[in-house]
């Protein structure tokens, strides 16, 4: 039996796997996935930091799932190294497991801006659901918060740590809110309803 690698744990690997699986390919499946979590839905992660949605509510591949494929899921593992002649990955545990045929579908990361401190505690990327969590962890009435983008997710992070009683100010770069949906008159009108709900908003800053 041929075995398939996937590298990533997310919403467009197992998509694909789940298609794979229609067609009852003779594969021995083995899935890597840097977060200790299994498969969820990273958009609804905003519904989790408003409190709208439980973590095990956006789960889209339980653990059940996964046996009942017979899919070896390693999760908490990073690939760092392919090696394509002896067909093999490696895993930052030291692991090496072989593939006959290797799928990558590790998405997108986060894009820090290159300013001073956020490396410190306290600074996060809004991605994960680990982030989420540790989101939630220090919000409440006494936290201060600071959203750094003014775009689609931005702004619904700021609106959940509002959720979570944090007292929020969104700094956005450029002159109009969510400027690559809305035009300036629309841009206005969002940060005044962002306003109304009782976040600062700073723009061109």
């Amino acid at each position: 039996m041929k075995r398939l690698v996937v590298v990533g744990n997310g919403m467009a690997g197992m998509a694909c796997v789940e298609q794979i699986l229609k067609y009852q390919p003779q594969f021995r499946i083995t899935v890597f996935g840097d977060e200790t979590h299994v498969n969820y839905n990273r958009v609804m992660l905003s519904s989790v930091l408003a409190g709208e949605k439980a973590a095990d509510e956006i789960t889209i591949n339980t653990e059940e799932w996964y046996r009942r494929n017979e899919i070896d899921l390693r999760v908490g593992v990073r690939i760092v190294d392919v090696d394509p002649r002896a067909k093999t990955v490696t895993g930052d545990d030291g692991s090496v497991t072989p593939y006959d045929t290797l799928l990558l579908a590790t998405g997108s990361s986060a894009w820090m801006p290159p300013i001073e401190g956020h490396e410190k505690d306290g600074v996060f990327a809004f991605r994960t659901l680990d982030d989420t969590r540790e989101l939630i962890r220090r919000s409440g009435p006494d936290t201060q918060a600071v959203v750094i983008g003014g775009g689609l997710l931005g702004l619904e992070a700021a609106r959940g740590l509002q959720v979570q009683g944090c007292k929020v100010t969104v700094v956005h770069l450029m002159a109009t809110l969510m400027e690559r949906q809305l035009d300036k008159d629309g841009g206005q009108h969002l940060v005044k309803t962002m306003e109304g709900l009782g976040i600062r908003v700073l723009l061109g800053r």
